[in-house]
């Protein structure tokens, strides 16, 4: 039976056309590739962008890459390009210090297992947590598997249930949350809650855009801080209001937003949410 990373390669080959002719990402400064994390002393943290759902969570010396470590993809999404994607994979400054990476899920503007599997075998520090579906990934599509299988944590993903770790002093809770679209039901998308910094931070992948899926984990008791939504969740009166209702965070950033789309979706945010932050360029960073 074929992994699901090798069927969506073969949906991407049988598009070449498209894929082809995928949107180059603008070109990255050289010294922006390498540049530190901008932590500011004190409590806080820094919230720096990869690419579509991926960012970078530092505080205090500690660091989360979550979504982070994708390759090109669909022209729709924004990936992490060449330069920085070798960066990454390899495990250089300033990504030398990942303590955790993390997945939301396995769609690939999400995750790749070889990309995985690159950084935590030139990175022995780092840890992955995330679902069982994303590890066996992982396990058939990384050959070196067996060098790294000391540094990867299953979560069980149930809908609806959550399951918790601390490490390295970060502690995430993992939220089993059913991915939107009928066609994605055996996907197990994981969301999560981030304590760092004296802050929480929730990211939701793709997750359904329905109460149901989110009400049971009783997350706008959780006072959150900084919330990393999916920018369709910001497009319309019932997607805000189910944002208000079920997280209530402090801050909202917007991600996963497609570079075709991305004056028109900062345009009505402006409207509608003039508060909210629109991650579009790679690289850039918000202290919180």
């Amino acid at each position: 039976m074929k992994s699901i990373t090798q069927i969506f390669a073969l949906v991407c080959l049988f598009t070449a056309s498209a894929c082809a002719q995928a949107r180059k990402t603008e070109p990255i400064k050289p010294e922006d590739l390498t540049k530190p994390i901008a932590e500011k002393a004190g409590a806080g943290v820094t919230v720096r962008y990869i690419a579509n759902e991926g960012v970078l969570i530092a505080a205090a010396g500690k660091q989360i890459l979550i979504d982070g470590l994708h390759r090109e993809y669909k022209p729709d999404y924004l990936f992490p390009p060449p330069e920085l994607r070798a960066i990454l994979e390899n495990a250089r400054a300033p990504y030398d210090k990942i303590n955790l990476l993390l997945v939301s899920h396995v769609h690939l503007d999400h995750f790749h297992p070889e990309s995985i599997g690159l950084y935590l075998n030139r990175n022995p520090r780092a840890i992955l947590a995330t679902s069982e579906q994303a590890v066996a990934e992982v396990e058939a599509n990384f050959t070196g598997y067996e060098k790294i299988r000391s540094q990867i944590k299953p979560v069980v993903h149930e809908w609806k249930k959550s399951a918790s770790i601390t490490q390295d002093g970060m502690k995430i809770k993992f939220l089993g949350l059913r991915h939107g679209g009928d066609r994605w039901k055996a996907m197990q998308n994981l969301g999560h809650v981030i304590e760092i910094g004296g802050k929480k931070l929730l990211h939701i992948g793709d997750a359904d855009m329905t109460a149901e899926n989110f009400i049971s984990f009783n997350l706008a008791q959780e006072k959150i801080d900084i919330g990393l939504i999916p920018y369709w969740f910001l497009m319309s009166a019932e997607g805000r209001a189910l944002v208000r209702e079920q997280f209530n965070p402090a801050h909202i950033i917007a991600v996963h937003i497609p570079p075709a789309e991305a004056a028109q979706v900062i345009a009505q945010l402006k409207k509608d949410m003039p508060d909210a932050v629109a991650f579009t360029k790679i690289l850039e960073e918000r202290h919180f």
